[in-house]
């Protein structure tokens, strides 16, 4: 698709939501219009106070959308809305996001609820300036209320603790994270943990100098149950003796794989202050985990959810996958409804987003079923979800979008009663500042008194990135320590 208009920013509006349609489409941006049509083109118009959107199809069909601008609504929304009412006659579809491609929509809920709007209000806004649906608004709504509280428990000098395990006892064929198959490079993990626990302390060093305080801990990855028993708790207890947890109010670990999970592993947990665990089986079908390429079976997760459930933790979360390759609606009904009767927590329901990295994606036989899971069974996972978890108590309590994720879709994380995870929040809210140690962890930090890119928020967020991969990570050690050495010149 080639877009024609001369402003970068409608450029990208548009290409925006040229790809809520097409989400592989390549879209090249001219300032004139291509002598030849050989791809759909798309075009712009401002005449006074109108503004039209006009796009050519190789074959000759038009189609064109006009509206006259009024009021304060942003210009490059208002033609990113006209060419979603082409693309959506063309292909016969809506999306249930509308226009809203932001990938922090909880963000601007809170901001309409901050400036006095109403909770009717809110959800007009979004269905009626976005085009979202009715259910994604309430969504919204909901969700900014329920973490309401967690936003405003930022301590003055705040920060969480991110503690990356980038390993995993295989990979999954949708998975893009910077992780490696302990079938390769079992071997670097003694010496990774190493040098982790050296990053730890140079980092416990640095926010005890700067006066901070710890909030929250997770240690992600990856998989970190894939390290041993005497590996985990060399890490926490280099967290435990050189951090001060006054005002930790959390401790996860995503266990993640059920196979990696053992009782001498939840013995170390436990007693080195893990207060929340995640057990995380992406679906309890066997066909469809041998098929994505996960090591275990859904017995293999219930006994592990069986196993932790006996310690006691504060919290066990489950994740599972909506619109895995495979998957129907019935098989994914079934996936809700059995973790549900377990009764954990939380529980997280993620839309699957197939980047360029995963398996799928070099796959090109798969991707072609990838692309063939219809919207509206897909979207119906989604709903269905929703609907059941509502039913059994559960709130939504934090919500994220991602690029490449089928149709557009969200993840949420919903939890029962007030057992939410704070450091998902956190980390989406943006807000509060994360620091993380470990290959391809990225420190946030978050400054106040200048302005936020996206909503306008008086906050500024500096970024520090460690290398992606384990051996960058132990061979370039030396810059590692050199960026956490340089947080202390940031005004925290």
């Amino acid at each position: 698709m080639i877009v024609v208009t001369p402003s970068q920013k409608l450029q990208y509006e548009l290409a925006n939501v040229a790809r809520l349609f097409f989400p592989a489409e390549q879209v090249t941006w001219l300032t004139e219009m291509p002598e030849e049509i050989t791809d759909a083109v798309v075009t712009t118009m401002v005449d006074g106070n109108t503004y039209t959107v006009t796009m050519e199809l190789p074959q000759g069909t038009k189609y064109h959308e006009s509206a006259d601008h009024t009021g304060t609504l942003d210009p490059s929304l208002l033609l990113g809305k006209l060419l979603y009412f082409i693309l959506s006659e063309i292909t016969g579809r809506t999306i249930d996001w509308g226009v809203l491609t932001g990938i922090r929509p909880i963000k601007l809920a809170r901001k309409l609820r901050n400036s006095g709007k109403s909770a009717q209000e809110i959800e007009d806004f979004f269905t009626q300036q976005y085009m979202t649906s009715k259910s994604k608004a309430v969504l919204c709504r909901l969700t900014d209320q329920v973490q309401q509280d967690i936003v405003h428990s930022n301590l003055p000098k705040g920060y969480s603790l991110y503690i990356s395990i980038p390993f995993c006892p295989s990979r999954c064929s949708y998975c893009s994270f910077v992780s490696h198959s302990i079938e390769k490079t079992w071997k670097l993990i003694p010496d990774y943990v190493e040098k982790l626990c050296e990053e730890l302390l140079a980092t416990a060093s640095v926010v005890k100098d700067m006066g901070l305080q710890l909030q929250s801990v997770y240690m992600g990855g990856g998989t970190p149950t894939v390290l041993t028993a005497d590996q985990m708790e060399k890490v926490l207890t280099t967290v435990n003796q050189h951090f001060d947890l006054t005002n930790c109010a959390e401790f996860t670990v995503e266990a993640g794989r059920p196979d990696t999970i053992t009782a001498a592993k939840l013995d170390v947990m436990k007693k080195l202050g893990v207060d929340r665990v995640s057990v995380n089986c992406q679906t309890i079908n066997d066909d469809i985990l041998e098929s994505i390429g996960r090591k275990h079976t859904a017995k293999e997760f219930f006994d592990a959810f069986a196993l932790v459930k006996t310690y006691g933790f504060t919290a066990i979360n489950v994740d599972l996958i909506a619109g895995l390759p495979d998957d129907t609606l019935v098989s994914f009904k079934n996936s809700i409804d059995g973790v549900i009767a377990l009764k954990p927590e939380n529980i997280t329901v993620h839309a699957l987003t197939v980047k360029r990295a995963a398996r799928l994606i070099e796959d090109r036989s798969t991707i072609l079923d990838f692309n063939n899971v219809e919207k509206s069974e897909v979207a119906s996972m989604v709903d269905y979800s929703q609907e059941m978890l509502g039913k059994a108590g559960y709130l939504p309590y934090y919500l994220y979008r991602q690029k490449g994720t089928v149709d557009s879709l969200e993840n949420v994380g919903y939890s029962l009663g007030d057992t939410q995870c704070k450091y998902n929040v956190f980390i989406m809210d943006e807000t509060h500042t994360i620091i993380s140690a470990g290959a391809g962890g990225v420190t946030k930090l978050v400054m106040e008194n200048a302005p936020d890119s996206e909503h306008g928020d008086n906050v500024r967020i500096e970024r520090i990135f460690n290398h992606k991969y384990p051996y960058e990570y132990m061979d370039r050690f030396d810059e590692i320590l050199e960026r956490k050495t340089a947080i202390r010149g940031y005004p925290l």
